[in-house]
């Protein structure tokens, strides 16, 4: 398969999971995103972020449905719903991009306010909430786009938004972020 010069894959050994329960489930290969070389050079040199999992509760490693997030907002159950994930980072703001396998012409990159206005920090259902609605959009978008490959097909017929679960969340470049996730099938 041939990489855009702006993207790299991400190993799925790199994950902090590597199993499923669900025999029908598995990982959409993350497209992690590079900068152009000019912007890469002008980095400041931070050090990136620690990832943000996302796991039913007692369920570890399993992610949690997207669908879900949508559909029950924050009061979907997860592990340490309330815990402030991003709180460390400092961050107001991060920018989400999705690189989906076989659709990187379609750029999709948006930011997530990750403090309130009151400077409280995100908590991780609500992170979670905001990524599920941007992958609703993109996967809305995308049906409509012509995919390079069939492998990972966005159609009704195929993968739909319903079939993605949530794993984690990964800091690949400044303040750039990127999820993990999985589809479920069945």
């Amino acid at each position: 398969m041939a990489y855009r010069s702006n993207t790299t894959r991400y190993a799925a050994s790199q994950s902090h999971y590597s199993t499923f329960n669900s025999p029908t489930r598995r990982r959409l290969p993350l497209e992690v995103y590079n900068p152009p070389k000019w912007r890469a050079s002008m980095a400041g040199g931070t050090g990136l972020h620690s990832p943000v999992f996302f796991d039913y509760l007692g369920q570890a490693g399993q992610g949690v449905s997207m669908r879900d997030l949508r559909l029950k907002g924050v009061s979907t159950p997860i592990q340490c719903p309330n815990d402030l994930v991003l709180a460390h980072t400092r961050l107001q703001r991060i920018i989400f991009r999705i690189i989906w396998p076989g659709y990187e012409h379609v750029e999709w990159c948006r930011t997530i306010t990750v403090t309130s206005s009151n400077g409280a920090a995100i908590t991780r259902a609500a992170l979670g909430v905001q990524i599920a609605s941007s992958f609703a959009h993109f996967v809305e978008k995308s049906q409509y786009e012509t995919p390079t490959s069939r492998d990972w097909m966005v159609a009704p017929s195929c993968v739909r938004f319903e079939h993605l679960y949530l794993i984690s969340l990964h800091n690949t470049f400044e303040d750039v972020w990127q999820a993990e996730v999985a589809l479920d099938l069945c």
